[in-house]
Parts: C-alpha cells; sequence; structure tokens
C-alpha cells in the first residue's frame, strides 16, 4: 500500500486539544500518573492506573490464621460446657474435628448408565462413528 498517495492519506480531522483522545491529553494523563474515564467507564488512552492487581498487604486467610489458638480455645471451651446447647456443643465439637483431622470425605453417586452405547451416542461419538461408516452400528459390549 503507498501511503504517500494522497488518496490513502487519512481523512480523520486532528484531534484538538479540548478532545480527551488527543495527544497533548494522552501525554498529560502518562505524565501526571491520572486514570481517566469516558461517560461509560472505559479508561481514556494514555491512562495509568497505580494499584493494578492485588493489594498489597496480608491476606485474609493469614490473618485469619493468626487467631487459631484462641479460636480453638472457644471451641474446646464450648465442647466442655455442661450447660451449653447440645447443638453449640456438638457443631464445636465437629469444627475442632474437621480442623484436627480433616472434613469426612463426600460420597457423590453419579448415577451411571449401564448401556455404554447410550452414553456415546449422548455424547455424539456414535453419530461421529456412524458417519464415518456408514452402515455399521456401535453396539455395547
Amino acid at each position: 500500500m503507498n501511503t504517500q498517495n494522497p488518496q490513502f492519506q487519512s481523512t480523520a480531522p486532528a484531534l484538538n486539544d479540548d478532545d480527551p483522545r488527543s495527544q497533548a491529553n494522552i501525554e498529560r494523563r502518562k505524565n501526571l500518573k491520572l486514570a481517566e474515564r469516558d461517560p461509560q467507564g472505559r479508561l481514556y488512552p494514555g491512562s495509568v492506573l497505580e494499584r493494578a492487581g492485588r493489594p498489597e498487604g496480608h491476606s485474609v486467610t493469614y490473618l485469619a490464621r493468626q487467631h487459631t489458638q484462641a479460636a480453638m480455645s472457644v471451641l474446646r471451651e464450648i465442647v466442655d460446657d455442661t450447660k451449653a446447647p447440645p447443638a453449640a456443643r456438638a457443631t464445636a465439637a465437629q469444627a475442632l474435628l474437621d480442623r484436627g483431622w480433616g472434613k469426612a470425605p463426600i460420597q457423590i453417586d453419579l448415577n451411571a448408565r449401564t448401556n455404554f452405547a447410550d452414553f456415546l451416542r449422548d455424547m455424539g461419538v456414535a453419530a461421529r462413528y456412524e458417519h464415518d461408516h456408514p452402515g455399521e452400528v456401535l453396539e455395547a459390549e
């Protein structure tokens, strides 16, 4: 493409300095490290976001773990308190066991099909097989 030919020159009007997309405004945002947005909330060109990513400091998990000893003591007090409601004592005991030994595994019954051909057909394998092998039938074993 010949960019010297006048017919290929840009016909877009030059941006005045009042336009937020002008080169002057782009440089101003970069130099001042500003983040300016249009009415739809999109950043204007040259906008600089200072704190991208996660905030600095400790994570919530780290901060919560600082109180593990106190929380375990409270749970232990609830378990030992004979005047506490049985539901509270059972919940506290369960929490202690979960933390000490891990949560019990959860069994999930997927109700798997016994007819493998039906499963393959549902997954689209049979359709591809029948397309690739006309006249043959995909049988379950």
